[in-house]
């Protein structure tokens, strides 16, 4: 609601000559500050900075939503009880962290708007009156902070006694405050802070604005993908250039690849980069990052094969497996099998993963100290291998020679070159996932439409991080490079 805002409490002395006439005491509850309305059953939620809290607040919205009035603002803090039935700050942090806020309460303490009635210019007895009144009916999700009883030193004795942080004086007969600040008074020797952050993820926006059409996923939904993701996605885009493709209107239209990090006025402080060749690469190291992207309708991100330090030593050399129009499912497996036989005898590690569309990634974990240069060998060399094995179904060539095959991408080494990271999303019906899968699932029977935002959950528990190996050092190439250049698959290129 427009006009409203949380005026300032500043430390206060404990001279009640200094608190001014009739002072109220009220507990400094030990939770977050907020300004909450209701302008036409949209209800906000908002911190002293203007952040919104709604939707890590449902309870709280839909109790705000019932409450019978139209317009009203309302002060209050958001609060979360310990174990000992104490407001705890750290609870309610551990709350918004586990989105678990549930059994968080708005305890509410000011009135400054009701129904068209500005309430600011009334003596906050006649405000606390009138909150009571509103409040009555409301669910235990809404809770009225009743005025302390007793002197100043009696009410601070008592809150000390019970292990709380404080009290707040406001004189009984003066309108909500304008120019001067309530006093807050601390049990302890330092002043209270009112200005802590629970320092979420990013609030999503629009959170119902449908992305996916066809099978009704919200922004919502993806945000709740991607947070759920996290813990796995984030090592594998740590230190990396990434590129983020964004879908504002929804995967029928695509708008743009995100490479650089926004001016500062259109991205938060925490969100970094890696400087390269002048521009401020977009990076990704933390949950808080990612999310704020994904709220900005990212859906697929992409990363580069090496990481800031060294962007020349790529972590993996990678084959592309790209069906054409004439290859049966049977031969893209088929394929990837044979490129699994191949790396086996030249004694390499390997990772398969959907590609999130109709083909597959075979990646080869490298050490430090390759090149590009390297994994391109490499991933040419086992093509060409493969090629000569089956001729009919392979092209090495997407260009002038593909005709409905299978099309071995061996060209994705040089620096700067972009790789779908496992566990993206794809902007497709039913919301698929490059998801990594064991080799021993690379049958017939693999049906990777069925690896999606909505499937992905149970197998995580289930298998884990198929595709560690990609973040554990890797292996040299020498050896299995010196063996296809004696084959003769390297000299054919």
């Amino acid at each position: 609601m427009r006009g409203y805002r949380l005026c300032d409490i500043l430390p206060g002395s404990a001279d009640e000559a200094d608190l001014g006439a009739s002072p109220s005491f009220d507990l400094a509850w030990d939770g977050h500050r907020v300004l909450a309305t209701v302008e036409a059953s949209r209800v906000r939620i908002a911190s002293a900075d203007g952040q919104p809290w709604q939707a890590l607040f449902p309870a709280l919205e839909v109790a705000l939503r019932r409450l019978p009035v139209r317009r009203v603002a309302l002060e209050g803090h958001l609060v979360a009880l310990d174990a000992a039935g104490r407001p705890s700050f750290d609870e309610l942090s551990r709350m918004v962290e586990a989105r678990d806020t549930k059994e968080a309460l708005l305890v509410v303490w000011d009135l400054l708007h009701l129904d068209g009635e500005d309430m600011r210019d009334k003596p906050l007895v006649e405000r606390r009156s009138r909150l009571a009144q509103l409040l009555k009916e409301s669910r235990h999700q809404l809770v009225l902070s009743e005025p302390l009883s007793g002197d100043l030193d009696q009410v601070l004795a008592s809150v000390r006694a019970l292990g709380m942080r404080g009290i707040v004086a406001r004189p009984k007969a003066a309108p909500y405050p304008t120019t001067d600040a309530w006093r807050s008074l601390a049990c302890g020797a330092q002043a209270i802070a009112w200005a802590r952050s629970l320092s979420p993820p990013p609030v999503v926006t629009n959170a119902d604005k449908v992305l996916f059409p066809r099978d009704g996923y919200r922004k919502r939904d993806i945000v709740a993908y991607y947070r759920d993701v996290a813990p796995l996605l984030l090592p594998h885009m740590a230190g990396r250039p990434i590129v983020a493709q964004r879908w504002p209107d929804g995967i029928d239209d695509f708008t743009w690849y995100q490479h650089r990090v926004p001016p500062r006025r259109h991205a938060p402080d925490y969100l970094e980069s890696i400087p390269i060749d002048g521009d401020r690469r977009l990076a990704v190291r933390d949950e808080r990052s990612l999310l704020w992207l994904v709220n900005q309708a990212a859906l697929t991100f992409h990363g580069w094969a090496s990481r800031a330090e060294h962007l020349d030593e790529p972590d993996w050399a990678v084959i592309d497996l790209d069906p054409g129009e004439a290859t049966s499912w049977e031969t893209t497996i088929e394929i990837a099998l044979a490129i699994r036989k191949l790396l086996e005898l030249l004694e390499l590690e390997s990772v398969v993963k959907t590609s999130g569309q109709s083909g597959l990634h075979v990646l080869v974990p490298m050490a430090p100290g390759q090149t590009p240069q390297d994994a391109h060998d490499l991933a040419r060399g086992v093509s060409i291998m493969i090629a000569r094995l089956k001729p009919e179904a392979v092209a090495l060539d997407a260009q002038t020679e593909r005709r409905g095959r299978l099309f071995l991408d061996h060209m994705q080494h040089y620096v700067g070159k972009m790789l779908v990271l496992p566990y993206s999303l794809r902007a497709a019906d039913g919301a698929p996932v490059s998801t990594p899968i064991a080799w021993e699932e690379v049958t017939p029977a693999l049906r990777p439409g069925e690896l999606t935002l909505a499937s992905l959950r149970n197998r995580l528990d289930r298998v884990g991080d198929l595709a560690a190996p990609l973040l554990e050092g890797g292996v040299h190439l020498r050896g299995a490079l010196a063996r296809l250049r004696q084959s003769g698959a390297l000299a054919d290129a």
